[in-house]
């Protein structure tokens, strides 16, 4: 019984870690193009980019 508990435990604490390494990433991601951004501001670019969004598929949660 113990050792399940372990097991879920760790698992758990993995899939923390890559749920805030993900975060992380995405947060360096917005910094360096609001960087990217600032540094060639032309007003027209950064306008259109907004309006750009990413449509992914549902995933199943299937943990």
């Amino acid at each position: 019984m113990q050792y399940s508990a372990d097991f879920v435990a760790l698992h758990t604490h993995q899939a923390n870690v890559q749920v805030a390494e993900r975060r992380m990433a995405f947060r360096r991601a917005v910094e360096e193009r609001d960087s990217a951004d600032a540094v060639a501001s032309d007003g027209g670019v950064t306008a259109s980019r907004r309006h750009h969004h990413v449509r992914h598929a549902p995933r199943l949660a299937l943990r």
